[in-house]
């Protein structure tokens, strides 16, 4: 593929802009934290052979966003797979961690040891 078409594909929505934008609004829901972390040899294999996600071939990099929903009192982890500048094709997670405690920590310990795709939460 011509690498100018592969560069507009794969940054057609920038995840990590986004993430930025959350975290500096005052009202409603507003990003808390958020992540940019390498992936790790065995989470690119275990997420490229997934039936679920065919569409991110040059994903090199998670990020994560940590949203607080004051309503339920719940607290949500998002991750995206993208590139290491923040580019992604879609701006649809691939997972979604809700919980009543804060498992941020937790979620980015598993993607440094390599165990994320493996883990239930």
């Amino acid at each position: 593929m011509n690498k100018r078409l592969r560069k507009k594909f794969e940054n057609r929505y920038n995840i990590l802009n986004e993430a930025k934008r959350q975290k500096r609004k005052r009202k409603g829901n507003r990003c808390i934290q958020y992540e940019l972390l390498p992936m790790g040899e065995d989470d690119k294999i275990a997420m490229l052979n997934d039936e679920i996600t065919p569409d991110y071939p040059n994903a090199t990099h998670w990020l994560l966003d940590l949203y607080h929903r004051k309503l339920n009192n719940v607290y949500q982890v998002r991750v995206f797979p993208c590139s290491k500048f923040g580019g992604s094709p879609t701006q649809s997670p691939v997972r979604m961690i809700f919980s009543s405690e804060n498992m941020f920590e937790k979620v980015v310990g598993d993607m440094r040891k390599d165990k994320f795709w493996d883990a239930d939460y």
